[in-house]
């Protein structure tokens, strides 16, 4: 098994977006945010429903590690390297309905192979962090769809 050892973004070099609260609001626009990722890392206690439904989209050829910055990680057994895909999305879109955000994940990363796109410590609470690889106008679209305002870190 590969050990994947995810990139860090760097605060001075990224959009921020704040202000989205909702899980299936974020997992309804993620794909107009970031349509190429490959790899959605999450760390938390997922409901025993959520930790089912993510069981499918597993990548059994990495194993998850903390991107740096992450000041405190749960065992193991509460990180999950999944496969990015639309219905991922959608199947975290539809638990989200029913799940308080804390029972889908604490901290969220999206990467397209080893580069980091998305990084979200404290997922919908904190700020989130975009690579700003991604367009502006494609940030814009994903904070009008959910909500968000997004400014550029002071740097």
């Amino acid at each position: 098994m590969n050990k994947v050892s995810p990139r860090f973004l760097e605060h001075t070099n990224c959009w921020e977006v704040s202000g989205v609260r909702r899980a299936d609001e974020f997992f309804r626009a993620v794909a107009l945010l970031v349509p190429d990722a490959t790899h959605l890392l999450l760390e938390g206690a997922p409901a025993r429903e959520v930790a089912g439904l993510i069981a499918v989209h597993v990548d059994e050829q990495s194993d998850y590690q903390a991107p740096r910055g992450t000041l405190w990680s749960l065992p193991p057994s509460r990180r999950f390297s999944l496969r990015a895909s639309l219905s991922l999305y959608a199947q975290l879109r539809e638990a989200a309905g029913h799940h308080a955000e804390p029972e889908i994940c604490y901290h969220l990363h999206i990467y397209r192979d080893k580069e980091p796109l998305v990084q979200w410590f404290d997922a919908f609470g904190d700020p989130m962090l975009v690579a700003k690889s991604i367009p502006r106008a494609q940030v814009e679209q994903f904070c009008s769809e959910v909500g968000g305002t997004l400014a550029e870190p002071a740097g």
